[in-house]
């Protein structure tokens, strides 16, 4: 879920203290807790929820008032107003969401803040460490769990410039579950160093490769006991890097598209362009998107970007294609496929597509199928999710203004983990 800010507002006196709420919709409901601290004259609040993909994201402009709680979590369309009354050590209150467009109510919900009374073992223990890769440092968060199984989970970096705070809740996760588990911001983002908007698919393995050496060595555990996850262009590299660490426990590949990176973009703008262009123009149209595609992936010279542009300029939904500056950095990640390596794997892989995914082809999770029959890998499974998109989010028509994941998302992990760990 996409988070701007949240703002609390709250009273009486304080020291560090979680409390656990959940709101119910519908016939689904997700849990959220808030924690709360307090330093110097400060009061500090930080939310998370599973549900939400949200960890300890921080709140501002945090003030303290009479017996009152009150808090605002703003996205791009919904503005969400949480309201408490205390209750001894407790809150009792409601959510109202608004819409941003028009600042109308949309929904109420009733909604209550429990006290929760964790000591100090029940609390994971988070370790922030740094190792390097192709001599960049880059740091990265060890895990612990209060039970370990002895077990890794390592979480393989993803799309774009996001760090490993977009993996922190699903760390907390498994490290519930009993996992130890090394998340690490990609080379330039977060604190890492580096630049990865100019590196190779194979040199972004190649850090995770590292990453993975670095976390066996910080916890002893040989390789057969750590398996990896990864979502999106991550999921694209569990399959290689796979292949090249044929020791690894097993992978989770999420949202994998089944031909290149450039292909799932290309798919992506069709679907998001498609009523503004027309049926009529948009298969000439994409078309056109692709030359930019493949310049920028450098499949194609200016000069052939140039003609292709001057001679569907003046059409109407020409101004919907993105065409790029010829000095652009180009991007050459965009002609990675994980397909083949699909087909060299021997260890087990989950493989989980929604069946909502507007950015990768539809027919990816049976393509990746039939790689997989052909690799030496007998125990591998295929899991399509409905109402599901590309971030494993699920599509509920009837309260649109909550992003949840889909609630079949982590326990069909929990359950194949249990399967292939026996």
């Amino acid at each position: 879920m996409r988070f701007l800010i949240i703002i609390i507002i709250f009273s009486g006196k304080l020291v560090a203290q979680s409390y656990s709420g959940t709101v119910d919709y519908g016939k689904s409901s997700f849990n959220y807790v808030i924690h709360l601290s307090k330093t110097d004259n400060n009061t500090n609040a930080y939310f998370s929820s599973i549900e939400m993909n949200a960890y300890e994201i921080p709140c501002q402009r945090t003030t303290l008032e009479k017996d009152s709680l009150k808090f605002y979590v703003i996205s791009d369309y919904y503005t969400y107003e949480y309201e408490y009354i205390k209750q001894n050590n407790n809150f009792k209150g409601h959510l109202m969401v608004y819409s941003n467009e028009n600042e109308q109510l949309l929904n109420s919900f009733e909604t209550d803040l429990i006290q929760e009374n964790k000591t100090e073992s029940d609390v994971i223990k988070k370790q922030d460490l740094s190792f390097t890769s192709n001599g960049l440092k880059l740091y990265g968060t060890l895990w612990e769990p209060k039970n370990s199984i002895q077990k890794g989970l390592f979480f393989v970096t993803s799309s774009r410039g996001n760090d490993r705070s977009g993996t922190n809740a699903e760390a907390s996760y498994f490290a519930d579950l009993g996992y130890t588990v090394f998340n690490y911001d990609k080379r330039g983002t977060g604190k890492s160093e580096g630049n990865w908007q100019s590196a190779t698919i194979e040199e972004l393995c190649s850090d995770d490769i590292n990453a993975i050496a670095f976390f066996a060595k910080a916890t002893s555990f040989p390789l057969y006991q750590i398996g990896i996850k990864g979502s999106s262009q991550g999921g694209i590299k569990i399959p290689y890097i796979l292949s090249k660490m044929p020791e690894l426990k097993f992978g989770i590949s999420i949202s994998c598209p089944s031909g290149t990176l450039l292909e799932s973009d290309l798919n992506y703008w069709k679907n998001m362009n498609v009523d503004q262009v027309g049926q009529e123009n948009i298969i000439i149209a994409e078309k056109v998107q692709k030359t930019g595609y493949d310049y920028l992936a450098n499949n194609l010279s200016y000069k052939k970007l140039n003609l292709v542009k001057n001679k569907y300029v003046n059409q109407d939904w020409f101004k919907y294609v993105w065409i790029p500056e010829e000095n652009i950095t180009k991007n050459y990640k965009l002609n990675f496929s994980g397909l083949p390596y699909f087909k060299k794997i021997n260890q087990p892989i989950l493989v989980i597509q929604g069946l909502s995914d507007n950015v990768i082809p539809e027919n990816s999770y049976r393509i990746i199928e039939k790689a997989l029959k052909k690799s030496e890998s007998k125990k591998y499974e295929i899991l399509t999710l409905e109402n599901t998109t590309h971030s494993m989010t699920y599509l509920d028509k009837e309260f649109p203004y909550f992003q949840i994941l889909s609630p079949k998302y982590l326990d069909s992990i929990t359950e194949w983990l249990k399967i292939i760990e026996n």
